[in-house]
């Protein structure tokens, strides 16, 4: 579990500022010290030479930060579109087995469907937000493949009928696969070295910069941390889709709860499970 899943538990807003003081004090601080214990006159003799090298990295470093910032959004993205896929597949079975004919099988049906939903929504996905699965979803979803076998279809409509849920029901659990797969589409760990890494280059580029009014110095690199800091809260915000404020959350399940103004009741779902 990464450092930045704990940090999505602190508000977003406090969150944001805390990373733009924190980058702010560190380029603030290390330059004003830098200055103190390094002789300016050897900076200004090579400040052409450092400007040059601090525009070149500083660009290099940018272009890195973009890199890592279109991957984080793209893989939001990527979940977002999968989720909205798993939640239109469970939209289309609510409604199949909704206009099935009005037999034993299909009452029994809806009821182990809405229990798998109510997990869906009641412990599948705040269990994500921590990182964590769910067990008690998977057999309630492994209970509605039991139960669609068990349907007998009387005419070529009710066949044709059963052969569209069953299409909709493997959709919904692949989607539902893919989704649990996302859950770990964090940054790896070994790939904030370089970012951390290139930041602290940078901001030493900057310190080695030969600005003859110190508090001009310090002010500019110290917005420079600033906006460095801004940066990594977005790729923070980004990197788990189901955690902090940014989280995905099962609408398209819970659309299904306001169509059937249907209030799942545990006691009577574990007295079928037991029948």
């Amino acid at each position: 579990m990464a450092i930045t899943y704990y940090m999505l538990q602190i508000p977003p807003f406090l969150l944001f500022l805390l990373l733009l003081l924190f980058g702010g004090v560190v380029a603030g601080l290390g330059t004003y010290f830098f200055r103190r214990n390094i002789n300016v006159r050897i900076l200004r003799s090579h400040n052409e030479v450092t400007g040059f090298l601090f525009l070149a990295i500083a660009s290099f470093y940018s272009m890195f930060l973009s890199f890592v910032v279109f991957m984080v959004w793209g893989q939001l993205n990527d979940t977002r579109g999968n989720v909205v896929k798993e939640g239109s597949s469970a939209m289309g079975m609510y409604r199949d087995i909704k206009y099935y004919p009005d037999t034993l099988e299909s009452k029994q049906l809806m009821i182990v469907y809405l229990d798998f939903v109510y997990n869906v929504i009641d412990d599948e996905f705040p269990k994500m937000e921590h990182l964590n699965t769910s067990r008690k979803t998977t057999v309630s979803l492994n209970r509605v493949f039991n139960k669609m076998e068990n349907l007998n279809p009387k005419n070529p409509f009710q066949v044709q009928l059963v052969a569209e849920m069953f299409s909709h029901l493997n959709q919904l659990a692949a989607y539902r696969q893919l989704r649990i797969s996302s859950m770990e589409t964090e940054i790896p760990g070994p790939l904030w070295l370089p970012i951390l890494f290139g930041a602290l280059i940078t901001l030493l580029c900057a310190m080695l910069m030969d600005i003859e009014h110190s508090i001009m110095h310090i002010t500019l690199n110290g917005l420079m941390g600033v906006f460095i800091g801004m940066i990594f809260f977005i790729i923070i915000m980004l990197d788990h889709p189901y955690s902090g404020s940014l989280g995905i959350e099962p609408k398209s399940y819970k659309e299904i709860f306001t169509m059937e103004q249907w209030t799942p009741d545990p006691h009577a779902t574990n007295a079928t499970q037991q029948k």
